[in-house]
């Protein structure tokens, strides 16, 4: 089982982001140090009271600590972007990371952020679906010429290619069955692509979407990818009131901005994980001793089987202690934990 960390850049207007932006890079050196093989990162626009870096300039500022991981999008919401700048800046990463680069995208829900890039939200599917078939036409081919309903290009030769071959994987996101099964009709598996679930998702909904996507593969007569990540939220101390008390702050500080932006009530369906703390923590955080952590993460293993676990560590305003504690634990105590048990 491979393990990747997820860097969540999202801080508090006004933080003192170089100090922020350092300390990623400590993250990454953690996490490089105790055997992860990957780095990723979420992203939203950076608007009110949250500062998200941005995606591929903070990937490119980490890839120096992260020399032989993976580095990738997790994810990168495409219709906010011109498909020929995101296959042009994803190409350049996998130069940077040495063919290790990873697409990871989405179509996106924030209604505000569609509003604030004045984008018709009803498009974004549309959107999506037309700029990754650009994206994966300027990577694999010598010449391009696309007449879409958003996006045109007239023999276009991207000369910025990337070293993979035929084009970097790809991960596509999805909270819903219905962009569940279209992650599986876009995929190609036979080049790395596979879909992602949503870490606001909780597990027995990951349960039932993976099911679906497995089950749209074999009706499409895919093959199942042979990397199926799984994103979680977690957090490891060395008891569970520790990581409680310590956590639980940052982890309602994301989760007020995200309800307020239509998460619970718009997309995943969950207005009640709105309310507590309880509500919010179950079946959504994975967080406890390493005992408490391993016993969660081996359930889920025999039920999805998934192959790469990319940890979300971090959340508003949380401190960096806490974080690398959590990237240590999860490696040290966690995984071979893991590991032991499903043989």
């Amino acid at each position: 089982m491979r393990l990747t960390l997820f860097i969540n850049p999202e801080h508090p207007a006004g933080d003192p982001l170089d100090i922020r932006l350092a300390e990623h890079v400590q993250q990454v050196s953690t996490a490089r140090a105790a055997g992860y093989d990957g780095v990723t990162i979420g992203t939203h626009l950076p608007y009110g009271s949250a500062a998200w870096l941005p995606p591929f300039q903070t990937l490119v500022h980490l890839a120096p600590a992260a020399t032989g991981m993976s580095l990738s999008t997790c994810m990168l919401v495409l219709p906010y972007h011109h498909p020929l700048q995101v296959a042009v800046d994803g190409a350049f990463l996998d130069v940077v990371s040495g063919g290790r680069f990873i697409l990871g995208v989405a179509a996106g829900w924030a209604h505000d952020e569609f509003a604030l890039l004045g984008i018709d939200r009803g498009e974004r599917v549309g959107r999506f679906t037309e700029s990754l078939d650009l994206v994966t036409r300027l990577w694999s081919h010598d010449r391009v010429c696309f007449d879409g309903n958003y996006y045109r290009v007239e023999d276009c030769a991207l000369a910025l290619r990337p070293v993979q071959r035929p084009r970097p994987p790809i991960w596509l996101g999805g909270s819903v069955i219905r962009s569940v099964e279209r992650a599986a009709e876009l995929a190609d598996t036979s080049v790395g692509d596979t879909w992602v679930a949503s870490s606001h998702l909780t597990d027995s909904v990951i349960v039932d979407q993976a099911q679906a996507f497995n089950a749209r593969l074999e009706v499409l007569g895919k093959p199942r990818p042979t990397d199926f990540p799984l994103l979680r939220n977690i957090v490891v101390a060395e008891d569970r009131a520790t990581a409680l008390r310590e956590a639980v702050p940052y982890l309602q500080a994301s989760y007020q901005i995200f309800h307020r932006w239509g998460l619970f009530t718009e997309v995943v369906g969950d207005p009640a994980a709105a309310n507590g703390v309880p509500e919010l923590l179950a079946g959504r955080v994975i967080i406890g001793s390493p005992q408490d952590c391993a016993e969660e993460l081996v359930r889920l293993a025999r039920a999805i089987e998934f192959t790469r676990l990319v940890a979300r560590v971090q959340w508003m305003g949380m401190e960096h202690r806490i974080v690398c504690r959590t990237i240590e634990l999860l490696a040290g105590e966690v995984l071979p934990m893991v590991q032991r048990e499903l043989g």
